[in-house]
């Protein structure tokens, strides 16, 4: 009888880490992001790894900017079952950077550095 009771728990306790394992990466993409580039940042644009266009436009929102040592905190909804982004900022001179391949799912704070650098703090 206690070996069933023990069957039954671990199952029950399996089932409840698959679930929340699942539920994770349905769309917990959420995270800060932030300037280390030592230049003010005019856009930031976001989509899905690989895609042909930017689907997020301007994070920023209008008439704002992200100065060096800023961070804004940026938030996905449900729909975004995407796992791994990539990420385009513009800077005030019209320059550009790219970041590539980003896990979003296991990613809480980006620092973004010049040339396409970046440092993860992940969970």
């Amino acid at each position: 009888m206690k070996l069933a009771k023990l069957f039954k728990t671990m199952l029950l306790t399996a089932f409840m880490v698959a679930a929340l394992a699942g539920t994770a990466l349905a769309g917990s993409q959420d995270f800060d992001l932030e300037n280390g580039t030592g230049r003010t940042i005019t856009y930031v644009y976001l989509s899905p790894a690989h895609a042909s266009d930017w689907i997020y436009q301007d994070e920023l929102g209008p008439n704002k900017v992200l100065r060096p040592g800023e961070s804004i905190f940026l938030t996905f909804s449900p729909r975004d079952n995407v796992q791994f982004w990539d990420i385009k900022v513009v800077y005030e001179n019209g320059g550009e950077d790219y970041w590539y391949d980003l896990d979003l799912t296991r990613i809480f704070n980006i620092t973004i550095r010049p040339g396409g650098t970046v440092s993860i703090e992940s969970a």
